[in-house]
């Protein structure tokens, strides 16, 4: 045997929902799972042997719905998440500007700019004042809009006139606002098509690392739309034997000959419906209550979605698409059932990413077409204390109430999975899993269990690789997390468990300090 784990508390996460100890693995898969004495048998001289000491052994953890390349770039530029006002995110932009060699990009993630003090971002004006010539990029929390300043806004060059370049009032001048995922995505591929191939592939390594510490083995990989060229689904796939853990690529394009052409069985991502609910581009059927004179956007008619689904499906593939509001996820889901039925074809698992605030026929036509629901728990964490509230103020009471409805889709048996939407909200599959199992609400509050699932079993369903991976059995890939603590014995406490180690591919990589293998 290559490596056996010995003294585990393993949970296989089988339909069984038993416990073993050990587990001996060959050539990257399990060969075998049971209890210590039949395990140790099978040591040998170059075994790697380690002493689990009690712990936790689960499934790796399986993350569906990540930004590869955005994550690694996040890894990279100036954090914004934690300023409290405008005036901090140009101290922070300020500092990186400082330390960045003279015309490089800074670039800053994570602007959550409703929880700001002023309820904005910078403008164009405060960033050139803060940037020492540099071109500024800021990217928003939700990953739907961003601002640039003078030198970038130049680079991006957009169509002044579109709706989402937000104009000063007095001069009619741009704030170098993109307010919009039309006008925000175009000036992403304009500014993140500044790093060159090399860059790209380690902002790659770097998420990859990134999650392996966070007890993740398999990513979703949503890229392409926001490189010109989509070098980064060209340069990840290149990459991914090499990487320490599975990736899995959504190629974000509604160019069906070029998906099949690179011989990927999936299309889509985060094809953006509509947009998101701090932009007030989520699409309702009724208005925001904050913003009575809208309900949100479509950003891609509904005879352009209907047409690219019934293509896609046409020709074999699994489909992934974003929607968030109540009406963009009817609109989808119609399609989906829509394209089924003109193409009868079995076990699709076409997904519908993030299905946030859902009508109930579209969770009942969820169960009937065996949709793949990858949603995330997490996201009602982040962005202020009470995220809820300020939901409830942009949405009412009603539609929050809608949000994130886990126990009925678990109820009805549709497949949940979990996904961080990173770098939305980080990779830490621990954050959604307790998110789920403790949430204040009843309507999405799950047992360890299900939690688990979504992060499992169910992630391996959404990837259609449920033969080798998911479940802790003979002959799957060797992909293990190690906690120091039992979700099943302390589920109120999940948030505080730490990682151990995590083995991909029958390799240890990632072990916490000081841990002896």
């Amino acid at each position: 045997m290559d490596l056996i784990i010995l003294n585990g508390n393993v949970i296989p996460m089988t339909p069984a929902n038993g416990r073993e100890q050990a587990i001996a693995v060959q050539n990257g898969r399990i060969a075998r799972v049971g209890a210590n004495p039949q395990i140790e048998r099978l040591k040998s001289a170059g075994t790697q042997v380690v002493d689990a000491k009690g712990k936790t052994v689960l499934p790796g953890f399986i993350d569906t719905h990540v930004h590869l390349t955005q994550t690694g770039l996040s890894l990279e530029s100036a954090r914004l998440d934690k300023a409290a006002s405008v005036s901090e995110v140009c101290d922070i932009i300020h500092e990186r500007a400082l330390q960045t060699p003279p015309g490089g990009w800074v670039y800053g993630n994570g602007c959550a700019h409703w929880t700001l003090r002023e309820k904005r971002f910078p403008t164009m004006k405060e960033l050139d004042r803060v940037s020492e010539g540099h071109p500024v990029f800021i990217t928003s929390a939700t990953y739907h809009s961003g601002v640039a300043n003078s030198a970038a806004f130049r680079v991006i060059d957009p169509d002044v006139s579109l709706e989402g370049i937000e104009k000063d009032r007095s001069t009619g001048e741009p704030t170098g606002l993109f307010s919009t995922d039309d006008t925000f995505f175009e000036a992403c591929r304009k500014a993140f098509s500044q790093l060159s191939d090399e860059e790209i592939a380690g902002l790659i390594r770097s998420a990859a690392r990134f999650a392996a510490a966070r007890g993740v083995t398999t990513l979703h990989c949503l890229d392409g739309q926001f490189i010109a060229g989509d070098r980064d689904v060209t340069t990840l796939q290149r990459m991914q034997s090499a990487l320490p853990i599975h990736t899995l690529v959504l190629f974000q394009t509604m160019d069906v000959p070029a998906v099949l052409k690179l011989g990927l069985p999936r299309i889509g991502g985060c094809l953006t419906i509509d947009g998101a609910g701090p932009e007030h581009t989520a699409l309702f059927y009724e208005p925001y209550d904050d913003a009575p004179e809208t309900c949100g956007r479509l950003f891609i008619p509904e005879g352009e979605i209907r047409s690219f689904v019934k293509k896609a499906h046409h020709a074999g593939l699994q489909i992934a698409m974003h929607a968030i509001g109540d009406r963009a996820i009817d609109i989808l889901v119609g399609a989906y059932k829509e394209a089924m039925e003109a193409f009868p074809r079995e076990d699709c698992r076409h997904r519908v990413e993030h299905f946030t605030i859902p009508t109930d026929w579209a969770i009942e036509q969820a169960a009937a077409l065996r949709l793949a629901l990858p949603m995330n728990p997490a996201h009602m964490t982040y962005w202020g204390p009470p995220a809820d509230a300020a939901m409830e103020r942009r949405l009412g009471k009603k539609r929050v109430d809608r949000a994130y409805p886990f126990v009925e889709l678990c109820r009805r048996g549709v497949r949940v999975s979990g996904g961080s939407d990173s770098p939305v909200t980080p990779i830490d599959p621990l954050r959604g899993i307790h998110a789920a199992v403790n949430s204040s609400r009843d309507s999405r509050r799950v047992s360890a269990e299900e939690a688990l699932r979504m992060f499992t079993v169910n992630g391996a369903w959404a990837g259609r690789e449920e033969e080798t991976k998911g479940t802790i059995e003979q002959g799957k890939w060797a992909d293990l997390v190690l906690l120091d603590r039992d979700p099943f014995q302390e589920p109120e406490y999940i948030d505080e468990f730490q990682i151990e180690m995590t083995i991909a591919k029958g390799q240890v990589v990632y072990q916490r300090a000081g841990q002896n293998e």
